[in-house]
């Protein structure tokens, strides 16, 4: 039986093989990994704009307080939905495929980041929480209670259903934050419901954030009730 050269010896080899596993090649298969995660967007220009946003201060926040996969890439997403409304370029095709593989709950944790409502509520809580683990309690729960954390106001909607489903959430609930946003032309609405909400719950103030075009306004429990 003949034996292989010691210098072809498969653990020689081995030992040749992770010497090969450079840093830069190690990075280049981490950042595959993490480009694979966003690989459902399938546009290469869009693809490179959300990679664009790991660099912003905002996303380094979020990683820095939520470790769950799933929110992170949402996060992202809604970083480059508003990147690429600030660009004037259509934001359809990216909500579409957003709705498509992560559903309704998962869109509106993204259109939370969009509408810089994220931003806005670090601010709102960031005085209240009392230690660094409670804040990162308090965001992850928003994001993974979207949709009894926050509501959208469309124009459309009816004040009294509306208001009553708030409502309703809020006595379910009883988050400490609680998000009321709305755009455009469905501000003047988004502040009667606000009006009608608060007339109800009597263990909350609010906090009204508005520019031109938002309003987003936080109901949070008064102090003593609160984190």
């Amino acid at each position: 039986m003949s034996s292989s050269p010691p210098n072809s010896s498969p653990v020689r080899e081995a030992t040749k093989g992770a010497l090969d596993w450079t840093e830069e090649k190690l990075k280049a298969v981490v950042q595959r990994f993490r480009d694979r995660k966003i690989a459902f967007i399938k546009d290469i220009e869009t693809i490179n704009l959300a990679k664009e946003q790991r660099t912003t201060p905002e996303w380094k926040l979020f990683i820095e307080n939520v470790k769950d996969g799933t929110l992170r890439i949402l996060f992202q997403m809604g970083l480059t939905l508003r990147k690429l409304e600030n660009l004037g370029q259509s934001i359809h095709p990216l909500r579409d495929k957003i709705f498509k593989k992560y559903g309704i709950e998962g869109l509106h944790v993204a259109v939370v980041v969009q509408n810089e409502i994220f931003a806005k509520y670090v601010g709102n809580i960031l005085v209240r929480a009392p230690t660094s683990e409670r804040l990162k309690s308090e965001i992850e729960n928003l994001f993974k209670n979207i949709e009894n954390t926050v509501v959208f106001v469309q124009a459309l909607d009816d004040i009294k259903k509306k208001s009553d489903v708030i409502v309703s959430k809020i006595n379910a609930h009883s988050p400490n934050t609680f998000i009321i946003s709305s755009a455009t032309s469905a501000m003047e609405k988004c502040k009667q419901i606000t009006e009608n909400v608060m007339q109800r719950v009597s263990d909350y103030t609010h906090e009204l954030y508005k520019s031109d075009i938002k309003r987003i306004y936080f109901l949070n429990r008064k102090e003593g009730t609160d984190f």
